[in-house]
């Protein structure tokens, strides 16, 4: 790469790391950050990489907040995309591009975008932006970055993957732990700014004062400065004030601090110049017209002193301080009453309602209905915009203006701030709002309304202090029948942590009863869907004619379908009970409306049920690539919960993925019990007995699986929910333990029997047939299995069909019926082999293998295979032949497995050689 036009003094070490990462773009995405004291020269090193990357074919996005903008929303992202905007607005999906053009107030936006949406956005562009050529993201003092900008930018670094994008930050002190987690450690350089040497500090003072001094004089200055380059030319700027070097024996007039010099290179200062100064350390984006505005056209003169005196700079435009701490020092004069008068006269030059409303904020010290209205006016539009944090603070300044009589509207900018604190991740601060709103609150409604909200924000990281809450809400609730009806449902929804079903159904019922008492259409949908939500988990199958009412009154709502509203909870019913046509066509129009509106919370919710559904359909593939849509989405909105990896888990697990299976359930375990959330516990333990079951390891398959029955008990009887049930039935057969397994087992059949369940009944005339024949009762076993394919053939689960097919054959060899076992094993295997099940397919061949006479052909590939062999055996990678076939980069590993073992190859230049042998 050229050598930067930037000169440097002392810093080559510095700027050659990060040159070093421009230039292997093999390594990019990357991240390089500065750190150091300030005035130690970081913005140097920032400018100067900035000019190598640029002259290295790099497209720049750069940005240099100051300590004013730290208040205001997306300046920074507006500065990241200045040039760029018009480039890739054009490109991006629709929702993102409404979402970016509200957050850089470009246009009028018609929905409403979170934070979370713009950052998807600044995503698609750096993406767009990056096939054309590579991009530099940089930014200067990132301490001083607005919240919502350093929100996008977190959320960026975080997801870049293979882009070529060399991120360049710089940072006042340490880098922030925030970078740490956001970039992985071999992507991320850390480029520590210190002190210049002696004599690199000599040539900064002759190349930029044309300064030199006597040894024991620049001895004595660079001790003083302690190797800060700005300390330094602060100090050598001072002694030529004061007339050059001082004669022999005499001290030297140099102050001993910063801060000193800071206040006397500002004393120096006119009248005019300073109040330009003022100006620009007091709004986000100073200009010299915006000055010239302040200062109703007198700005010239101080402008172009202050300019001389090397206090401002000109950016174009823009004004900006030559070095943070000379914006900081100028603040710091302002007497409360200049502060106020200046922010006055801002307000009326400003141009957007968010700078005006901070301003008239900032210039006002006593309450004001009028201020404090357009103040709330500016959070909601922030929040619009998609910056919860401003939205946040700029209702807490309503607030703080709210005049004491005003209570409710104090009450509605408290819980506003609250609610935006909380969504911008500030639980702290949520807390302390309410939590002071709690002690002020009078008994009744208005303290079960604080309470209510409190609990809310602790529902999922402290759920049983969120329970104690609901309970104290419903105490003094008493009378208010909706609010009695919110607070029911609340509890109700508490109790899927492991607090036991008929408790989850009690409060579903008292629900419906109080909100039916009310004018409340979504509250009386919501309760009629909550009762008969824990009707079905309590085993009593779906309440069909409560949740047509609800469903009844939900359809027709504008905001419609609610979120975990009855739709929601009529589709998670049919998935369990396996009824799987209605449900996939009622989740399909889910996920559509949900992606249209941007909503990715709830799309990943509806995603993550149908990777749920297509796996007990046997669409193995398309489940995977709805349980990754619903995985990205939810990694892309902050991270992950202990559910979340649920559906994922169990299609690798199945898939024969072991490795990547266990790891994700092992971390939803990690993550549930430190939330005390047992069904996520019973859930993922279930996956790691299958896994151990799938292995052929029945006594490491029991630790989990009892574990997880034991969970699941105390809050699912739903036959159909219990995915662990049969697995555990089977290993406890395997093991011996078959007086344990019919204690079991009697129960489950008579409740699946009650309800007709097929999927569920199938599972249990399998595991009975298996008992019968650990008993000797081979008769009896073969009718159980006759049976349970009957079952089969009345529900949709290929897979659990195939596991039928395996036990049966398996029975039917140890009969000695050899011509029959071989018969059905072939059946399970040429299934099994089908969904892709690997671990399976090998139990079934492993049976087949223990027959006598003609075994199978392991050379024979199914068409899918043959097709699968000959791409890969033409050079083409997985991801090409995923491509060209329409499968996930999974299934072509999965099928490339089976197609090794049958061929006796094992690798890709062995299948090549085979192929090649053949022609």
């Amino acid at each position: 790469m050229p050598v930067t036009p930037r000169q440097l003094v002392g810093r080559d070490e510095e700027l050659g790391t990060i040159i070093g990462l421009l230039d292997d773009r093999e390594q990019l995405p990357g991240t390089a950050v500065l750190t150091g004291e300030a005035g130690i020269g970081k913005t140097t090193v920032w400018l100067a990489a900035i000019d190598a990357a640029a002259a290295g074919g790099y497209r720049i996005l750069s940005s240099r907040p100051s300590e004013a903008e730290t208040q205001f929303s997306f300046v920074g992202l507006a500065d990241l995309l200045d040039n760029a905007a018009d480039d890739v607005l054009p490109e991006l999906p629709p929702i993102q591009k409404r979402a970016l053009e509200g957050a850089l107030l470009l246009g009028e936006s018609e929905i409403h975008a979170d934070d979370r949406a713009v950052a998807a956005a600044f995503l698609g562009a750096l993406r767009l932006l990056a096939a054309d050529a590579p991009v530099c993201l940089a930014v200067d003092d990132v301490q001083w970055l607005d919240a919502a900008s350093l929100a996008a930018l977190r959320y960026v670094l975080a997801r870049l993957d293979h882009e070529p994008v060399a991120t360049l930050l710089a940072v006042r002190g340490e880098p922030p732990e925030w970078l740490r987690r956001a970039v992985p450690e071999d992507r991320l350089r850390t480029v520590e700014v210190g002190a210049l040497s002696l004599g690199a500090t000599h040539e900064l003072l002759h190349a930029r004062l044309d300064a030199t001094f006597p040894r024991p004089t620049l001895i004595r200055l660079w001790e003083t400065a302690r190797g800060n380059p700005f300390f330094a030319l602060e100090v050598a700027t001072a002694l030529q004030r004061r007339g050059g070097t001082p004669g022999p024996g005499d001290p030297l007039p140099i102050p001993s601090t910063l801060e000193e010099l800071l206040r006397e290179r500002l004393d120096g200062l006119g009248p005019a110049a300073l109040e330009v100064a003022r100006v620009v350390a007091a709004v986000a984006e100073p200009t010299t017209d915006l000055a010239e505005a302040v200062l109703d056209g007198s700005s010239d003169l101080g402008l172009s002193e202050a300019l001389d005196a090397r206090i401002l700079e000109l950016d174009g435009e823009r004004v900006r301080f030559t070095h943070p701490l000379l914006g900081s020092a100028v603040a710091a004069r302002e007497t409360p009453s200049r502060r106020r008068s200046l922010h006055a006269r801002l307000a009326e030059v400003v141009s957007t309602g968010e700078e005006r409303a901070r301003h008239l904020a900032l210039a006002t010290a006593e309450p004001s209905r009028e201020i404090a209205s357009t103040l709330e006016d500016a959070a909601r539009s922030a929040l619009e915009r998609g910056a919860p944090g401003t939205a946040a603070e700029l209702a807490e300044q309503a607030l703080r203006l709210t005049p004491p009589a005003d209570v409710d509207d104090a009450r509605r900018r408290l819980f506003l701030a609250a609610e935006r604190h909380h969504a911008a991740g500030d639980t702290a601060r949520t807390l302390a709002l309410l939590t002071e709103a709690r002690a002020e609150a009078a008994p009744g409604a208005e303290r079960a309304t604080v309470l209510v909200q409190l609990a809310d924000v602790l529902f999922y990281t402290e759920p049983r202090e969120a329970e104690t809450l609901y309970e104290q809400a419903l105490a003094e609730a008493e009378g208010d029948d909706a609010l009695e009806a919110t607070v029911h449902l609340r509890l109700a929804d508490s109790m899927r942590w492991g607090a036991g079903i008929e408790r989850g159904v009690t409060h579903g019922a008292l629900a419906v009863q109080a909100a039916s008492r009310t004018d409340d259409v979504v509250l009386r949908c919501c309760a009629l869907a909550s009762h008969g939500d824990w009707q079905f988990r309590a085993g009593r199958g779906i309440p069909r004619a409560e949740m047509e009412e609800a469903l009844a009154l939900e359809r027709p709502l504008p905001e419609w379908p609610i979120v975990g509203g009855p739709t929601e909870i009529f589709c998670h019913q049919l998935v369990w009970a396996v009824d799987l046509d209605p449900a996939r066509r009622l989740l399909l129009e889910l996920r559509d409306v949900r992606g249209a509106r941007n909503e990715a919370g709830d799309e990943a919710w509806a995603l993550w049920n149908l990777g749920l559904l297509e796996w007990r359909a046997g669409n193995w593939d398309e489940a995977d690539r709805y349980a990754a849509g619903s995985l990205d989405l939810r990694t892309q909105l902050g991270g992950l919960s202990h559910t979340d990896e649920f559906p994922t888990a169990i299609i690798a697990a199945h898939q024969g993925r072991i490795d990547d299976a266990r790891a994700r359930s092992h971390r939803a375990i990690a993550r549930a019990e430190a939330d005390g959330v047992q069904i996520e516990q019973s859930g993922h333990g279930w996956v790691l007995g299958f896994i151990e079951l799938s292995l052929g390891d029945p006594t490491a398959a029991l630790t989990h699986l009892r574990r997880s029955y034991e969970l699941r008990n105390t809050f699912m009887l739903e036959p159909a929910q219990r995915l662990e049930l049969g697995d555990l039935l089977e290993a406890l057969i395997a093991t011996g333990e078959l007086d344990e397994a019919d204690d079991i087992l009697s129960p489950w059949e008579q409740r699946a029997g009650a309800l007709d369940r097929a999927w569920a009944l199938a599972i249990l005339a399998r595991c009975r047939g298996l008992l019968l024949a650990a008993c000797g009762d081979l008769e009896g076993a073969f009718a159980s299995f006759e049976d349970a394919l009957a079952e089969h053939a009345q529900s949709t689960d290929p897979f659990h069909r195939a596991r039928t097919l395996l036990a049966l054959g398996r029975t039917q060899r140890r009969a000695k019926r050899r011509g029959a076992a071989r018969t059905t094993l072939g059946e399970a295997l040429a299934a099994f082999e089908h969904l892709g099940a690997p671990l399976w397919a090998e139990q079934a061949r492993a049976e087949l293998a223990r027959i006598g006479g003609r075994a199978p052909s392991r050379g024979e590939l199914t068409e899918a295979e043959g097709r699968i062999a000959t791409l890969v055996a033409e050079g083409r990678t997985n991801r090409d032949v995923a491509a060209a076939l329409f499968l996930t980069e999974h299934s072509v590993e999965t099928a490339l497995t089976r197609v090794y073992r049958k061929l006796g190859v094992r690798s890709r230049a062995e299948l090549a050689s085979h192929y090649a042998a053949k022609t």
